[in-house]
């Protein structure tokens, strides 16, 4: 069987792509939307409690890991997040 080239169109999407969220309900309440696009991937970090969206940089693919860095204006800070992909309805971060 012929290895699929990563520039066909496949009809499942990449399992990092969708809506997470933390397990831990005393947690942080930032949710991560991932997309794929045409080069990679595309990425939105929500504050669940007050809407705030914060700014993204640097978003990369290295095949295994996610990595980008958010900067939340209402306080300042900023965080560098990694995504990884751990099985079914599961990654990690870091």
């Amino acid at each position: 069987m012929a290895k699929r080239s990563h520039n066909e169109k496949s009809d499942k999407p990449h399992p990092l792509v969708g809506v997470w969220v933390n397990g831990d309900e005393w947690a942080t309440e930032v949710e991560y939307v991932v997309s794929a696009l045409a080069q990679g991937f595309g990425a939105r970090a929500i504050d669940r409690y007050d809407g705030e969206e914060a700014e993204l940089y640097d978003v990369t693919w290295d095949g295994q890991v996610l990595s980008f860095a958010t900067h939340w204006r209402s306080t300042g800070r900023f965080v560098k997040c990694r995504l990884k992909h751990q099985g079914s309805f599961r990654v990690s971060s870091g």
